[in-house]
């Protein structure tokens, strides 16, 4: 398939990202750009094989891998073979930065797509959006443009593939033990027995899993909880605190208000009302 469009840009300039450009070729073209490109890239294969060249580093790049290139790095790019299909998205937007960051593409890369599939199901649907010249297909693409980031975070970050899936399978005795004991006084040395590893390396696994550390899980799970009672139930702030585990209440009422901004009886006075007239949280 080889198909692209470069839109004339109306009111999504003003939204936080846009798609600047996107389109699909059969054979990639061989380029080199001693100045890098003015925006903001993603590249992936759905067939065939290329080269990828920045920073002084090569990467192959075959069916199922991509690259991203922020603006003005330069690089040069080449087919491997006749066939060397690309699928690629140009875009901008104030909001850009932080969602490249958020989806750890804060720098050139190269990454493989754990399942390339629901990510090409997006693709395809801006595709045709521009193609079908909509007016108002800017601002739908950019909202797939957002899920496209969303989804991309799921099948690059969260599940490349059977290495972090064994990580993430491995963690679960952990990550149930905590989701159901909560309340209790949980020790590192205790979690990490559990799964037979040490306390630091237990730390590692979390963040590299779920970008915490154990007892941020711990925290958030009570905090949760917490946020339930305060709802649910007329026990006071103390109570409260003492059953998700936190034995200080001016503690608990601290960890509170550094998730959510608000104190627990801020929490409370803010949605009790409405939730007591049937309007919160529907």
């Amino acid at each position: 398939m080889t198909d692209f469009y470069y839109p004339v840009l109306n009111d999504e300039v003003n939204l936080p990202f846009y798609i600047l450009g996107i389109g699909a070729r059969d054979t990639e073209f061989h380029f080199v750009r001693e100045e890098g490109y003015p925006n903001h890239q993603i590249i992936y294969c759905v067939r065939g094989s290329g080269t990828l060249r920045f920073g002084g580093e090569e990467y192959r790049i075959a069916a199922g891998d991509g690259f991203y290139l922020p603006p003005h790095v330069p690089h040069e790019y080449f087919p491997n073979e006749e066939i060397w299909e690309t699928h690629w998205i140009t875009f901008e937007g104030r909001e850009i930065d932080n969602i490249m960051k958020y989806i750890k593409l804060d720098k050139a890369k190269a990454f493989r797509i754990y399942d390339v599939s629901p990510l090409d199901a997006i693709f395809k649907k801006m595709l045709y959006l521009m193609r079908t010249n909509y007016y108002y297909g800017g601002q739908q693409c950019s909202a797939h443009l957002y899920q496209f980031f969303i989804e991309f975070n799921r099948v690059v970050n969260l599940q490349n593939g059977s290495q972090d899936g064994a990580k993430l399978t491995q963690l679960k005795p952990v990550i149930d033990y905590i989701n159901n004991n909560y309340k209790e006084d949980i020790t590192l040395t205790e979690l990490s027995n559990l799964i037979g590893l040490s306390p630091q390396y237990l730390c590692r696994l979390f963040k590299e899993c779920l970008n915490l550390r154990p007892f941020e899980y711990l925290a958030r799970r009570r905090i949760q909880q917490a946020k339930k009672l305060l709802l649910e139930d007329t026990s006071n702030i103390n109570e409260i605190a003492s059953q998700v585990g936190y034995n200080d209440c001016s503690y608990f009422c601290a960890v509170f208000k550094k998730h959510e901004m608000l104190s627990p009886a801020e929490f409370r006075n803010l949605h009790k009302n409405n939730h007591d007239n049937g309007g919160a949280h529907k």
